[in-house]
């Protein structure tokens, strides 16, 4: 008999197969049919549905025909005992006749297959087999897969919150001695801007270490942690742009204010938003025009605006740009010490404060990202990001 072209791995070795019916005839004319077939079987057989479970948890099978009527129990019963117990040998079941609304039960409490005892053939049977067998090893393998990358991700994950928090240390070290310098004795004027790129680096470690954080914090599962209070984005806003600019002087950073800035929000997670995307648009935009940050004060809420001329974000990376250690092209040599999660901790953030945050990008109009955050923010402190 020619054998079935279905590709798996059985096609290569022997298959254990286990028979479970109490009538010595059924089981051997299914026996038999099994031999006819041009699978290489090994066989073993039970009479009773408390002697397969015993078999079933002694060594592991391949495939099991039961039949449906054991004595004192059905099938179904003997599929919930071994969900029970964890087995998961995919399970073809044997009926004296067809009944289709028993077979849709069956296959819902597990069954791979479901046969009618008199039209059983060494075909249908090899092919119900290999089924079976190929469907077990196609959800193995894609358990196993899906292990593996959940354990790697949860080392690099457990690798980068490590290493975030032992940099900083050092880190606040240099700071320190820099500030220290600055305080000390007159510097000669050709180490001063040294100190200064000290400290730029420093800061700017310090914010790619907390951005790991953030980020190691939410892959972890318990997501950005926010305390909010009574805050007003204005001075929020205006400290942010003092320090971007103290940073980049020679970038024009213009603060349009309207309306009323006040709302419950994390003022630090808040700072945090506002620094990443002027950030943003410092190394995506055009050097010689301005960045442009506009709050508008809203009934229910409060916009934050910043827009940046320079070339527009392609549509195909849109929709990924707010993923973790995604980075638009342009940054590539920039140096500006970017890993690619500002904008992930921009949504985790904005998210968190039950707000929303809005991406426009044409060569004509430039690049807006536009922040929405309700006056009244997180529920509670505490509140996870999405």
């Amino acid at each position: 008999m020619t054998a079935l072209a279905i590709p798996t791995t059985t096609g290569q070795r022997r298959l254990d197969v286990l028979v479970v019916d109490d009538d010595l005839l059924d089981r051997m004319a299914v026996e038999r049919a099994l031999r006819a077939t041009s699978l290489d079987l090994t066989l073993a057989h039970a009479d009773t549905a408390a002697e397969a479970v015993d078999l079933l948890q002694a060594r592991p099978f391949d495939c099991m025909l039961l039949d449906f009527h054991l004595p004192g129990i059905d099938g179904l019963a003997v599929l919930q005992r071994m969900r029970s117990l964890h087995i998961h040998t995919p399970a073809i079941m044997l009926t004296g006749q067809g009944d289709e609304q028993l077979a849709v039960e069956l296959m819902k409490a597990g069954a791979a297959d479901y046969l009618a005892k008199q039209s059983l053939s060494p075909k249908r049977l090899a092919k119900a087999v290999l089924a079976a067998v190929q469907l077990k090893e196609a959800e193995d393998a894609a358990r196993q897969a899906h292990a593996a990358l959940q354990r790697q991700n949860e080392f690099a994950e457990m690798l980068v919150g490590i290493v975030s928090h032992d940099l900083r240390n050092p880190v606040n070290v240099i700071l320190l001695n820099a500030a220290l310098l600055e305080r000390g004795a007159p510097l000669p004027p050709a180490l001063r801007p040294c100190i200064e790129r000290i400290k730029r680096s420093g800061h700017r470690a310090n914010k790619l270490i907390a951005d790991l954080l953030d980020f190691t914090q939410v892959r972890l599962g318990s997501g950005l942690r926010v305390a909010p209070v009574a805050s007003d984005l204005h001075p929020i806003v205006e400290q942010m742009v003092e320090e971007v600019h103290q940073a980049y002087p020679d970038r024009s950073i213009t603060v349009d204010r309207r309306g009323d800035g006040g709302g419950v929000w994390d003022p630090h997670r808040i700072a945090q938003v506002v620094s990443n995307l002027l950030l943003n648009a410092v190394v995506y935009g055009t050097a010689d025009t301005p960045i442009t940050v506009r709050i508008e004060g809203r009934a229910d809420d409060v916009q934050l605006v910043v827009h940046n001329w320079g070339e527009p974000i392609p549509d195909a990376l849109r929709d990924s740009l707010f993923e973790p250690l995604r980075q638009g092209p342009a940054a590539a040599g920039q140096g500006q010490g970017s890993i690619g999660l500002g904008l992930f901790i921009v949504r985790q953030i904005v998210s968190a404060h039950r707000g929303e945050v809005h991406l426009e990008s044409s060569s004509e109009r430039g690049t807006t990202f536009t922040v929405r955050l309700p006056r009244q923010g997180p529920v509670q402190a505490g509140a996870d990001g999405a």
